[in-house]
């Protein structure tokens, strides 16, 4: 390994080690997988031959650096991150004033618009706007698709989500959910929009 590929540090799972089992576990399983939030978990898919991975992140040097990273570390999977431009981000991606805030509802939605954007059948949300991640899914997704919702058991904000469908599995604070297409409810829009404005 040259001293250029020392100075990229891999970046590691930050989960609890329950939380990190049923993620190793669900990914195991999946071909096709879309993450919300990068480091870790993408490169543990990355190290997983026959996956097919999307990745979205809003720290642009988040995404260069762990693009450098698997460039040079090699994918045993296609790896393809998704940087979506909110505004300017501090800590965690996450937006350090509202100046960006008509780009918002790119961060859940413009990845499935990619020309090479495959279905997923798992999700993981982990980044910013979790909740309107989780309904993105819900309106794009064309088949069952499991989605690991991080951080879910201890922030009650997040819970609004069971309106339209309740975890099948809690593991230490991450919800699993199995969601199916459907056609959400006319009334729900209000919910559904507004959640596409909190970065949270």
């Amino acid at each position: 390994m040259s001293m250029d590929q020392e100075s990229i540090a891999k970046p590691e799972l930050t989960f609890s080690p329950e939380v990190a089992d049923l993620v190793r576990d669900t990914y195991a399983r999946a071909r096709v997988i879309l993450e919300y939030g990068s480091g870790g978990s993408t490169v543990l898919a990355s190290e997983m031959p026959g996956k097919t991975v999307f990745s979205v992140e809003s720290d642009k040097r988040w995404t260069r650096n762990l693009q450098a990273y698997l460039d040079q570390a090699g994918t045993a999977s296609d790896v393809h991150l998704h940087h979506s431009a909110i505004g300017k981000t501090g800590k965690w991606g996450r937006p350090v004033d509202h100046s960006g805030y008509r780009r918002y509802h790119r961060y859940p939605l413009e990845v499935w618009d990619r020309p090479d954007f495959i279905a997923p059948d798992t999700v993981l949300i982990d980044g910013r706007f979790r909740e309107a991640c989780f309904y993105a899914v819900m309106l794009r997704s064309t088949r069952k698709t499991v989605v690991l919702f991080d951080d879910y058991g201890d922030r009650p904000r997040y819970h609004a989500v069971e309106r339209f469908a309740e975890p099948v599995e809690m593991r230490g604070r991450m919800a699993k959910f199995v969601l199916r297409k459907r056609a959400l409810p006319r009334e729900a829009l209000t919910q559904i929009v507004g959640a596409f404005t909190n970065a949270f």
